[in-house]
């Protein structure tokens, strides 16, 4: 601060001014946008006639819904690409252990569950109880071998590595799932794994270190860029039923060409975004916080529980056509804000317990 003391009140000022709110949202709208897909795949509506009148509104709407965990990935390079924490991971994991734990507990009061799963419960990594969870963790410990990388290297050989990256790994491989069923690309797993997540970081690191804040496209052009990419998604499902009688989703995976570009223009424009307002900074930082369990609690609580599922199965199926897609957004926007809730206490338990010391006290120790 070239010497200067400040006061905590210019202090909150200059952080507020620093950090990118817009970011925190894309990433609270991302959440809401997996319960959509979650709810959509638990429901079935894809297995619904093709001439059903739901089906080409919840179709759309997983299009609409795919960008999430690119924009995950994208974010964390982003946002992390100057310096890792091993404590962040800590606490993710002491996050996922405790639900973990919670749910199981629960099942087996219930007997739903046997003591074999009980145990396995305390053991959540690698179980595939969350891929994402499981796939970021596994990722995050690869960081600290690319940071220094991702620091020191030159921006013309850094674009063509993530050029590099674009076209193997999306638009190549999406010629080669056009053309025929099996290819050589298991190991992205459609993006389904570590090695996407780890793609993901390296070209977030790229934008956040040359173009994150530092682009003078009109912000409106990035939204038109979603929708159509979007429409792109759906529409090449529905031509497929009209040519070949059966939806081909060559579009609806992360690798996808137009799935990135939903998350590259809508993290751009979120990030053109400047919010200042300190009631609003405050609300967002707090919700921020509790985002990521979002994605833990509302499969535990929602999706995974007979009867919670059976209703809400029940309640969906009986919705008309009409402004499905909006129905659904309004949905998952109660259950978010639900779980919201749920991990406020958990949220002020950890607080109490100080979980966040015990992380970086780890780390030191660890790491």
């Amino acid at each position: 601060m070239d010497g200067k003391i400040i006061n905590k009140n210019e202090f909150m000022k200059l952080e507020r001014s620093r950090r990118s709110y817009g970011l925190d949202l894309v990433k609270i709208l991302a959440m809401i946008n997996i319960i959509n897909l979650h709810i959509n795949g638990k429901v079935y509506f894809s297995k619904l006639n093709p001439q059903n009148l739901k089906f080409k509104q919840l179709y759309r709407l997983e299009a609409f819904s795919y960008w999430p965990v690119n924009a995950f990935g994208l974010i964390s390079g982003i946002v992390g690409y100057k310096k890792y924490k091993f404590a962040n991971i800590i606490y993710i994991w002491f996050i996922y252990n405790f639900y973990s734990i919670f749910f199981s507990i629960y099942r087996y009061y219930k007997s739903k569950i046997d003591t074999k799963k009980l145990i396995l419960s305390f053991f959540p990594i690698g179980i595939r109880k969350n891929w994402y969870v499981n796939a970021y963790i596994l990722m995050y410990f690869f960081l600290p071998f690319i940071t220094n990388s991702i620091n020191s290297i030159n921006k013309k050989f850094y674009s063509k590595i993530v050029l590099y990256f674009f076209f193997i790994y999306s638009i190549y491989h999406t010629i080669i799932k056009y053309n025929m069923k099996n290819t050589n690309f298991d190991f992205i797993l459609e993006g389904y794994s570590s090695l996407w997540l780890l793609i993901l970081y390296i070209v977030g690191g790229y934008i956040g270190r040359f173009y994150i804040n530092k682009n003078s496209i009109p912000n409106i052009l990035f939204l038109i860029i979603y929708i159509i990419c979007s429409l792109i998604s759906s529409e090449y499902v529905f031509y497929s039923i009209r040519k070949y009688n059966f939806p081909n989703i060559l579009f609806l995976s992360y690798n996808s060409p137009t799935v990135i570009l939903q998350a590259f223009s809508l993290i751009f424009f979120f990030s053109n975004i400047k919010i200042n307002n300190k009631y609003l900074t405050k609300v967002i930082s707090l919700i921020y916080q509790l985002n990521f369990s979002v994605t833990i609690i509302h499969f535990g609580l929602f999706l995974s529980q007979i009867q919670p599922m059976l209703k809400l199965l029940k309640f969906t199926k009986e919705l008309s056509p009409n402004n499905l897609f909006f129905k659904i957004y309004g949905i998952s926007i109660l259950i978010y804000f639900i779980c919201i809730f749920m991990d406020y206490f958990r949220f002020l338990l950890f607080k109490l317990f100080r979980i966040r010391n015990i992380c970086y006290y780890i780390e030191n120790k660890l790491f």
